[in-house]
């Protein structure tokens, strides 16, 4: 069976309708209403674009902006959103994904796709805050075993590498899914 998440990746919100990008900054505005906090989180992982490439309203979003593919597109409803975030006083943090494409300095990103450092690494060096949660030590619900106490402790979160960028590293976070 399909989790509701699984419904949520091969149906996402369509950036070519103005009602779309209205119905989520409705949505924001009255979550943000609710909750003092500084940051918003807009998601941007595993967005499934099959739809967006058939889409009329996207590709004509993406002909009137000079956009070349989908993961622009995203980009695109991603500064959409992060500029009404802002102008709410929030700051917006998002999944690794969203900087493909294309993102502002003043995103937060979390850097869970641990087979791709590279993302990590250009992230703090662009001057984006980042908060590590990789999947291959912080997943604590995966299979049984995957992440031993042993794993988890061993892993280093700040290479030598990265050190130059430390003050652009927010923290770390583990993860519990449960769908």
């Amino acid at each position: 069976s399909r989790g509701l998440g699984d419904v949520y990746k091969r149906q996402p919100v369509c950036p070519g309708k103005d009602s779309a990008l209205e119905f989520c900054k409705n949505i924001y505005a009255e979550l943000i209403d609710l909750f003092p906090y500084k940051y918003v989180h807009i998601g941007g992982d595993e967005v499934e674009k099959t739809n967006w490439k058939k889409c009329p309203d996207c590709q004509k979003r993406m002909h009137d902006n000079n956009l070349k593919t989908e993961e622009e597109l995203q980009s695109w409803f991603i500064h959409d959103m992060e500029r009404f975030f802002n102008g709410k006083g929030k700051e917006m943090i998002g999944w690794d994904e969203i900087i493909e494409g294309g993102l502002s300095k003043t995103a937060t990103v979390m850097w869970w796709r641990s087979w791709m450092p590279s993302t990590l690494t250009a992230a703090l060096q662009n001057g984006h805050r980042v908060i590590e949660s990789p999947s291959e030590f912080l997943y604590l619900n995966g299979e049984l075993d995957r992440n031993t106490l042993g794993k988890v402790y061993g892993w280093e979160p700040l290479p030598e590498s990265l050190r130059a960028w430390e003050e652009g590293l927010l923290g770390i976070q583990a993860n519990m899914w449960t769908e």
